[in-house]
């Protein structure tokens, strides 16, 4: 009986404990994302990373602030990464207009109002969530294609030239109240209060 040449078997790979991160948003809320989700977004990546937010217990204590992110938006982009999680990042495509399909599941995702969507665009800029990105801008792009510019300014609340003007008008109207107000405060504590009585 031929024996058997001994068969090499690759070393399994450990799986890389998960770790549980808090983002707070600035609204004061928290949010919690797992370790493998983060590495979605570039900016969370690099900050865990660099300042060695610690997460030991498999839950981090510290929280990450997220200034300028309301508590839904935060919601919403950590799903996102959740589903995500595990895919490789996407290589920057120079190409124009980028060629972007929109899975399924993320067309569902992304049919929310046009405002959380604005605020979805701004955050994965911000985080530096690249498909998320592509995906949301993919998005705008297709609700305006073939649109007449009066149909863009209602899809996207853009005000026109004349509401523009009034409230350009508005806004120096307030300042000007308000400069003369200052003025006003000023010239009565320079008057000071012996002078106020005098005038009695």
């Amino acid at each position: 009986m031929a024996e058997q040449a001994p068969v090499d078997v690759a070393p399994v790979a450990e799986a890389e404990p998960i770790y549980y991160f808090k983002l707070g948003s600035c609204d004061d809320k928290e949010v919690k994302i797992s370790s493998e989700a983060i590495k979605q977004s570039k900016t969370l990546n690099d900050l865990v990373s660099n300042l060695q937010y610690n997460a030991e217990e498999g839950e981090s204590t510290e929280v990450i602030p997220m200034d300028n992110i309301k508590e839904p938006t935060l919601v919403k982009v950590r799903d996102w990464c959740e589903k995500h999680k595990g895919e490789p990042i996407p290589v920057d495509d120079e190409s124009v207009p980028k060629n972007v399909t929109i899975p399924e599941w993320d067309e569902e995702f992304l049919k929310i109002d046009n405002d959380e969507l604005f605020h979805l665009i701004l955050a994965a800029n911000y985080l530096d969530i690249k498909q998320l990105l592509n995906y949301a801008c993919k998005k705008v792009a297709l609700m305006a294609k073939g649109k007449s510019p009066e149909e863009l300014r209602a899809i996207f609340a853009i005000p026109t030239d004349e509401e523009d003007e009034a409230a350009e008008k508005a806004a120096a109207e307030k300042k000007k109240a308000k400069e003369a107000e200052k003025a006003a405060a000023a010239a009565a504590g320079e008057a000071g209060p012996s002078d106020a009585a005098a005038a009695n």
